[in-house]
């Protein structure tokens, strides 16, 4: 049995009443929790105006969107409403793959197949990405992909293609460097650290397709074992980026990785494709923004990356709810959301639409994301695991001790498989045992 703590619940339960819960809801209403903000809230809250003002006026359904703060705010505020009364639950909740273990797991998540929901125009890599023993757990809306965003002025006045391995990448960063006469650094090759999001492609693709945790990343049951231990993976990984590390160039830093890069004092990042637009405009034409495929671990990590993003989760099954669904992964929907946001298009149709292949036309940074998704093996999927976004800050952590601090590689793989299986179990202990 699933445990919630009942004090988070009685101190949530009266906001979720007034954030949209209702216990005599109107069926004509379809009530969203989301975590859009900023520009993608805006475009989100136009997709909303569109549907309420057209298909919505003529068969009585409106969509009452309500911003709920972060993904994870989001998954807490639903898991408290579950726990304190179910009809305080919204119809809908745009979620991220932290929330699938909970989700799929619960017992008041609505499937889209119970709710009838047509979701065969949907590409086949999203539809995997969110599938379970359970059968598809939401539908998909918010698709994206990592990729690698370079300084594409710079790299052409030096010569340099992105690179295709974590190798090449050490090879060629000493090119893209700079320091001043004092010997300070003025321009890193790269800014960032790697953690659970970023493994999933950099782990999820050696050999073709390799898994974290086993249950095929808990898509398939509940992850009860550590694989990225005894398989090597996350160890072939660390020695690939030590030796990245060590050319003196990588900027280990965990946050403002986006404005370093637009101020030029990086020369690259690794970033969701959802932050395309956002990083362009604050950019604003100092040099062209390049993106590219993710550089692979080694030679033979040819799994490509998985699907990231989130997608809709539905609490109430209902011909509004369905509609409302079925309007979101709409080609008209689908082409305005990926033009406005970056985020990739989930349905196929957009293949052969003209309006869209014009925009990738004016716009070839948005054809990369696609591209590398049609290029991977769509087995290799995100990692559903408890305590998600404590294990992602701990992946940082190993890496920069290994890096930073010379801690030796194989005990940092040990520590980080002990912290991930101790998550594992305890997720067990609590709700499966």
């Amino acid at each position: 049995m699933r445990r919630f703590t009942a004090l988070l619940a009685a101190i949530l339960c009266a906001s979720l009443l007034a954030a949209g819960g209702s216990t005599e809801q109107d069926e004509g209403t379809v009530i969203i929790w989301h975590s859009n903000s900023g520009a993608i809230g805006t475009a989100f809250d136009d997709i909303v105006e569109r549907f309420n003002s057209t298909i919505g006026e003529e068969k009585g359904i409106t969509i009452e969107a309500i911003y709920q703060g972060e993904a994870n705010d989001v998954l807490t505020k639903v898991k408290a409403a579950a726990a304190a009364d179910t009809a305080t639950l919204p119809d809908i909740a745009q979620l991220d793959a932290t929330a699938a273990l909970d989700m799929k797991n619960s017992d008041y998540l609505v499937l889209p197949a119970a709710i009838g929901a047509d979701t065969s125009s949907v590409m086949p890599s999203a539809l995997e990405s969110l599938s379970s023993e359970r059968g598809l757990l939401a539908v998909p809306f918010n698709a994206s992909s990592l990729l690698f965003y370079y300084n594409k002025t710079l790299f052409d006045s030096l010569g340099l293609e992105p690179p295709e391995t974590l190798d090449d990448f050490a090879a060629i960063a000493p090119l893209l460097g700079e320091k001043d006469s004092s010997g300070r650094i003025t321009r890193y090759a790269f800014a960032g650290v790697p953690a659970t999001y970023e493994l999933g492609a950099f782990i999820g693709a050696q050999k073709g397709l390799s898994y974290m945790v086993d249950e095929e990343n808990g898509h398939t049951g509940t992850p009860r074992k550590v694989l990225f231990g005894e398989e090597g993976t996350f160890r072939n990984f660390l020695e690939h980026w030590k030796n990245l590390y060590d050319t003196g160039y990588v900027n280990s830093i965990t946050s403002g990785i986006s404005t370093e890069f637009a101020a030029g004092r990086t020369a690259s990042m690794l970033a969701s494709s959802s932050n395309l637009s956002t990083v362009m405009n604050t950019v604003g034409g100092r040099f062209s923004v390049g993106t590219a495929f993710v550089p692979k671990t080694d030679e033979e990590a040819t799994g490509g990356v998985n699907i990231g993003g989130g997608a809709l989760f539905s609490f109430t099954s209902s011909e509004a709810v369905k509609t409302v669904l079925e309007y979101l992964i709409s080609e008209d929907t689908q082409l305005e959301w990926a033009e406005k946001t970056g985020y990739m298009p989930v349905c196929t149709g957009l293949d052969d639409n003209p309006e869209y292949q014009a925009f990738l036309e004016r716009n070839p940074q948005f054809r990369i994301a696609m591209e590398q998704t049609e290029a991977s093996n769509p087995k290799v999927t995100g990692v559903w695991i408890p305590s998600a976004y404590q294990i992602y800050y701990s992946f940082q952590t190993e890496i920069r001790n290994v890096t930073e601090n010379g801690k030796d590689i194989d005990a940092a793989v040990s520590d980080m498989e002990r912290t991930v299986q101790k998550a594992l179990d305890d997720y067990a202990a609590q709700n499966l045992d």
